[in-house]
């Protein structure tokens, strides 16, 4: 799913939205015009709403900061037949040759909009003042180019500004022409720079009114005169980006806002029940079976007689057998293809992948309903205004009244549509029953008839993710450390894994991912044999067994050998570890439970003289333990993490610190071994 002019397309990926313009794309497209032509400027003069910058104070900002925001302006006016004209207007001052970037102008257009006009301007700190006009951009299309379509009308043109040098302004300005299919906009004010001034204007043809709301932002009273309305906004300060934050626009200061026409003439979808409606009429009739589904049903399912076993081979079917494959154009961003032809294709997106599965499920008595989610928890909130600004499509399967199978995990239980299973049949690694770490919590669109509405995906318990780690090992007196590992992985990890090992040939290529991973915690080591099961079977835990032997394990000092219990398996983070505050909450991909056992055999002749000392740390959000024990003449240590919420508030940032910190010391922490009859 990809974003389009004022108005996000169902899409099975989302170029990720940044300050009304993705960052990705900008760079994507960045390097593309890094390789045409320059554009050829001409000397010109900048229009007002441009020279009035260079004079205006530059916001505050810090160091690092490559460029500021002086000013933009989006101009909305909307005709009697609900068609409307955008205006943008961007002018950046230009701090540092980062910054260069920002003199990049994109507009972006489809089957439903034109570009009227781009045009751009440099005004240089010395010297004379540079334009470049429509005749000077480029277009290209953007299937491929930072999205996932293979066949896309998304379009972009694009100038390069000229002299985009520490000490300009470049600014730029386009019109687009539009036929909206919904009656809405969205103003989105902050950047990741500080922002001067930012202005919307709307203009309504008379009998219309408009309703707004602002997101992350107070809101703000227009100036208004007849059918006008101005809203300004300034000093905005910008939004620091950070690993593991929240999504843009979860955050993001902006404003929704809704034109309303006058009685007589159709309004679109204002609610999130007449938006449900309004896919679900687009939808009606493209999970009617075909002979051919119907049979393909009958073949998958006559040998498993449970209802829920049934269900998981028409859901791996889907998964494994139908390629993902994006071909939208025009309302194709919406509609999904019908059923019996992605079976025939055996292709097809998310919405495609859906609406076989939601066929096929249908032919055993099983409905299921359309789910439109966001795929970066928390771009829809609660308090979201109505909006299609989702990008992707599931399945909420209604099972039958007393269904009872501990691997379905993934279940809401509705009030009025009883238990409703959630499951992505476009995701190839995550098995049936469950649900992928980024979409547990999330919000998305419950498409049914009964009347469709927001609600919130379930969140699962943190043992539906784990790594399990047991290892039995022997150290000899020169430090060598040989045995057998054991890995179990479910959940994320697992579909992790699986996704980077079926890219690999199935021994070499197996092995060879093996020695990376072990390489974090062995400088010299064999990996003696290996085995790997149920790459290709979600269904079952992954599962690693092999043999190794680590030369120099044990350090020898003097008399002394000293060894680390923690054997394998980083679980601390230098995330928080910069000399900046955190400013942002820290975002988890899911609750997760990771245990490791490591039993060592001490060397014959050595007694242990020095344990780490135990761990406990529990600080609501996360808990870690671990003991390090002398059995018998065996080392055992033992540990577990585990992550119970998927948010941390920044003020809470300051406890994820000393967590990682605590679990850092431990993984370093060592035991001492001295020889039998050495007194100390």
């Amino acid at each position: 799913m990809r974003n389009r002019p004022s108005l996000h397309p169902i899409r099975a990926r989302r170029t990720r939205r940044r300050a009304g313009q993705s960052g990705r794309l900008l760079l994507a497209l960045a390097a593309f015009t890094a390789l045409a032509l320059p554009c050829a400027a001409a000397a010109g003069g900048a229009p007002p709403w441009m020279q009035a910058q260079v004079s205006a104070p530059v916001p505050e900002h810090d160091p690092q900061t490559n460029a500021v925001l002086m000013y933009s302006e989006r101009v909305v006016t909307v005709q009697p037949n609900g068609n409307r004209r955008r205006l943008e207007r961007r002018v950046f001052r230009i701090l540092r040759p980062e910054g260069g970037k920002r003199g990049l102008a994109v507009a972006i257009f489809d089957s439903r909009s034109r570009i009227a006009s781009i045009h751009g301007w440099c005004i240089p700190a010395t010297g004379k003042e540079f334009e470049v006009k429509d005749r000077d951009a480029i277009e290209t299309g953007l299937a491929g180019v930072a999205g996932s379509e293979l066949i896309s009308d998304v379009r972009a043109r694009m100038l390069s500004i000229p002299a985009a040098v520490p000490g300009s302004l470049v600014g730029y300005e386009f019109e687009r022409d539009e036929q909206p299919l919904l009656q809405a906009d969205s103003w989105d004010f902050q950047d990741t720079v500080p922002v001067r001034e930012s202005r919307f204007t709307l203009e309504l043809p008379p009998g219309w009114q408009y309703s707004n709301t602002w997101i992350n932002h107070p809101g703000q009273p227009p100036v208004s005169g007849g059918n006008r309305w101005v809203w300004v906004v300034s000093d905005i300060k910008p939004i620091a980006i950070e690993s593991q934050m929240p999504p843009w626009q979860g955050m993001a200061g902006r404003m929704w806002i809704s034109f309303v026409p006058p009685s007589g003439l159709a309004a679109g979808p204002q609610t999130w029940q007449q938006m449900g409606a309004w896919y679900l009429d687009l939808t009606n009739g493209r999970r009617d079976a075909s002979p051919e589904i119907r049979q393909k049903v009958g073949e998958l399912t006559a040998a498993t007689p449970q209802l829920v076993g049934r269900m998981r081979a028409l859901a791996a079917f889907v998964q494994s057998e139908v390629r993902y494959v994006a071909i939208e154009l025009g309302i194709g961003g919406y509609q999904p293809h019908p059923a019996a032809e992605v079976f025939t294709h055996r292709y097809g997106d998310c919405k495609d992948k859906a609406t076989l599965l939601a066929s096929m499920l249908k032919e055993l008595g099983v409905d299921s309903s359309y789910v439109i989610v966001d795929t970066e928890r928390g771009a829809v909130t609660a308090a979201t205004p109505p909006n299609f600004g989702f990008d992707h499509v599931i399945l909420a399967i209604r099972l039958p009244p007393g269904t009872s199978d501990p691997s379905l995990q993934a279940v809401l239980a509705h009030p009025r549509l009883g238990s409703l299973l959630l499951f992505d049949p476009t995701d190839p690694y995550t098995p049936f029953g469950s649900l992928s770490g980024r979409l547990q919590g999330g919000y998305g669109l419950l498409v049914v008839p009964e009347g469709s509405e927001l609600v919130q995906l379930p969140h699962l318990a943190p043992d539906a993710n784990a790594i399990r780690t047991i290892a039995h090992l022997t150290l000899d007196a020169n430090g060598t450390l040989s045995g057998d590992v054991q890995e179990i992985l479910v959940g994320d990890p697992a579909a992790h894994q699986r996704s980077v090992l079926t890219t690999f040939s199935q021994n070499d290529g197996h092995r060879k991912f093996l020695e990376s991973h072990l390489g974090h915690a062995f400088s010299d080591f064999q990996v003696l044999n290996a085995r790997v099961a149920n790459v290709r079977a979600n269904e079952q835990p992954l599962e690693w067994n092999y043999s190794l032997e680590a030369h120099y394990y044990a350090k020898a000092s003097a008399d002394l050998l000293v060894v680390r219990p923690r054997v394998l398996g980083s679980k601390s983070s230098a995330l928080l570890e910069t000399r900046e505050p955190r400013r942002n909450p820290v975002e988890f991909d899911a609750a997760e439970h990771d245990t490791d056992t490591f039993e060592i055999a001490l060397p014959s002749g050595y007694r242990v003289e020095e344990l780490p000392a135990p761990v406990d740390a529990d600080y609501g959000f996360a808990a870690y333990h671990s003991r390090s024990q002398l059995v018998g003449h065996t080392l055992r240590y033992s540990r577990s993490l585990e992550i119970r919420e998927l948010s941390i508030p920044v003020e809470k940032t300051g406890d994820l610190k000393q967590f990682y910190r605590t679990i850092e010391g431990d993984e370093h922490a060592t035991a001492v071994l001295t020889p039998d009859g050495v007194a100390r």
